[in-house]
């Protein structure tokens, strides 16, 4: 099956860093390599905070997708979080008017971005988060299908009434995990009539596998750790990961702790926590195999694409179990546990590091999961039923 597939996202290259942009590009490229005609309606900016075009506008060729990237208005306001702090904590009570208001600030704001979403005349549109307003204004401009990948997860601003005609709007769903797939069912009931498909991403290991060569080349020498891998940022639960693991440290006397990935906001210098900051790509899955557990502490994930990349290395995980997504992950594979609380989240470190059986076990089921479910045939055939159905 080929198909002509527009992406619209805020924003998107391969030095963009963000799970839903990285979704978007790995489903574009790997569509346009099976002779899809994918293209992408973006706009210049690289970075979520600020909006402030980095990249030249005009259309370029990316890995085989069209790209066409268009001009940021202005950049986001600096007192656009004092206008969240009136917004969201009353976002159900909010006027459309408000929830717009709020969304255009947020940006990225770019009418030739829109205008171009209004002149796509073939194929489907395929919107990429929700959150944002290339998707909010966006989707009620389209003259063709639509699909929407929400990307969400439980937030203040998925009660914003703006929202309700968005979702009603798609022509089908694409859900990153059937917890996301509950959660917009029960927020917007109208969608239980709209074609839907629990899709997740494909996920492979597309670099070199050197545990050791990783351990050289990163400074961590021959000692046992466990990793976290992404933001290190208050948001995705680095500092209560590392509050925890100090307090297990001390009392067991052992374990190292290494976190990979983007600084947002440096964690206080900590015993037995090193802090890698953004890890070379030729590095990243042989660190992952090096350690004895990936440890995912974010309360608030999609679908955590680091979680089947651990898995497909070989390394069980411990996830932050109030994150449905991730707690998901765990229950459908049996590749790893879930914590809720200090106590558990000791309890369940300890059993995994302290039993090299059960990591081997864990591991195991988690790989034949990853391959099975996350597989680039497997995702592609989802998504050709569901896009397929909408010609």
């Amino acid at each position: 099956m080929s198909s002509t597939l527009t992406f619209v996202v805020p924003r998107y290259g391969a030095d963009v860093h963000g799970g839903a942009e990285q979704g978007a590009r790995t489903l574009a490229v790997r569509l346009a390599a099976e002779g899809w005609d994918v293209s992408v309606i973006t706009s210049c900016a690289r970075s979520h905070v600020t909006w402030e075009d980095s990249f030249e506008p005009g259309t370029t060729d990316e890995e085989g997708v069209r790209v066409v990237r268009h001009r940021v208005e202005s950049p986001r306001p600096a007192d656009f979080d004092s206008l969240s702090d009136q917004i969201l904590p009353r976002a159900h009570d909010a006027s459309e008017a408000e929830a717009l208001a709020w969304i255009d600030e947020q940006g990225p704001r770019s009418t030739g971005l829109l205008e171009d979403v209004r002149a796509v005349d073939s194929g489907v549109l395929a919107f990429y988060p929700y959150l944002y307003q290339p998707t909010v204004r966006g989707i009620h401009l389209a003259r063709v299908p639509t699909v929407l990948h929400a990307a969400c997860h439980p937030e203040p601003p998925l009660d914003l009434p703006v929202f309700d005609g968005v979702f009603g709007a798609a022509s089908a769903l694409a859900h990153h995990s059937r917890a996301e797939q509950e959660l917009i069912l029960r927020r917007f009931p109208v969608t239980n009539r709209t074609p839907q498909t629990i899709l997740g991403l494909p996920i492979e290991v597309t670099a070199p596998v050197d545990p050791q060569g990783a351990r050289e080349a990163l400074g961590l020498g021959d000692e046992p750790f466990v990793v976290t891998l992404g933001r290190v940022d208050r948001g995705k639960g680095t500092f209560d990961l590392i509050e925890g693991f100090s307090r297990f440290r001390a009392e067991n006397g052992f374990g190292r702790l290494v976190l990979a990935g983007p600084v947002v906001e440096a964690p206080p210098a900590t015993d037995g926590v090193t802090v890698l900051g953004p890890v070379p790509e030729e590095h990243k899955y042989g660190l992952l195999a090096a350690a004895d557990v990936l440890i995912n502490p974010s309360p608030h994930e999609s679908f955590s694409i680091v979680v089947p990349e651990a898995f497909l290395v070989g390394t069980p995980v411990l996830v932050n179990g109030w994150c449905l997504p991730l707690r998901e992950h765990c229950e459908n594979s049996g590749g790893g546990l879930w914590y809720t609380g200090h106590a558990d989240f000791e309890i369940a470190l300890g059993r995994l590091l302290g039993d090299a059986a059960l990591r081997t076990a864990l591991a195991t089921a988690g790989r034949e999961y990853a391959s099975r479910v996350f597989s680039w045939a497997s995702v592609k055939g989802r998504y050709e039923s569901l896009v397929g159905g909408l010609a």
